[in-house]
């Protein structure tokens, strides 16, 4: 498992959803993700939930499979509501070999949005790093917006590292291997051709 350690994606993928903000003459005009060339294609994430906040890093591979070069706007999505509140950091870098390049975005109620450029049969890798404070015993990673694309993810991994010191806890998902790291609990998820109908859900007791 290439884990990936705080802080703190889609993209989302998060639960990444593609989107249509912005246009520019010298490419092909951004496209609803069901519609567009660029493919959400693999995702590797680690949510490490604690009392009191939920910190988020992941890598999304985007891959562009058409002749032309593309202009793509991302919008990605956080769980917002009275108890999750909208992330206090959040950071997109793009990834190229070792180097973080920092990514210009827009925030909005719920999500942040970005655009991105790649040029015919290119991939290119966002990180996506978060913190969001949390009310409840209840951390959520959103991946139902992957539906958008109309297509599933490839590769998708996920690590959930949970401070062993809650209590009860309780997975929405079934983990691949459970694992004691000091004092934490490591669960990790593969999935191939991952298209869920379902985010992603920790909860434990106060």
């Amino acid at each position: 498992m290439r884990a990936i350690h705080t802080l703190a994606v889609v993209l989302l993928v998060a639960g990444l959803t593609g989107c249509a903000d912005e246009k520019s003459p010298a490419v092909e005009e951004d496209a609803p993700a069901a519609l567009s060339p660029v493919r959400f294609s693999r995702e590797y994430v680690t949510v490490e939930p604690s009392r009191g906040s939920t910190r988020v890093s992941a890598l999304y591979y985007f891959r562009n499979d058409s002749d032309r070069r593309v202009k793509q706007g991302i919008r990605y999505p956080f769980p917002v509501d009275r108890f999750h509140l909208y992330p206090k950091i959040v950071r997109v870098w793009e990834k190229r070999g070792d180097d973080l390049r920092p990514m210009g975005f827009v925030h909005r109620d719920r999500y942040v949005l970005w655009s991105m450029e790649l040029e015919a049969r290119e991939e290119k890798v966002v990180r996506v790093d978060y913190v969001q404070e949390i009310r409840r015993p209840r951390a959520v990673y959103i991946v139902t917006t992957t539906k958008e694309w109309r297509r599933p993810i490839e590769l998708a991994e996920f690590e959930f590292r949970i401070p062993a010191e809650l209590d009860s806890v309780s997975l929405s998902f079934e983990p691949d291997t459970r694992t004691v790291v000091g004092d934490t609990i490591v669960y990790y998820m593969k999935q191939i051709d991952f298209m869920p109908d379902a985010d992603l859900v920790v909860t434990w007791k106060e």
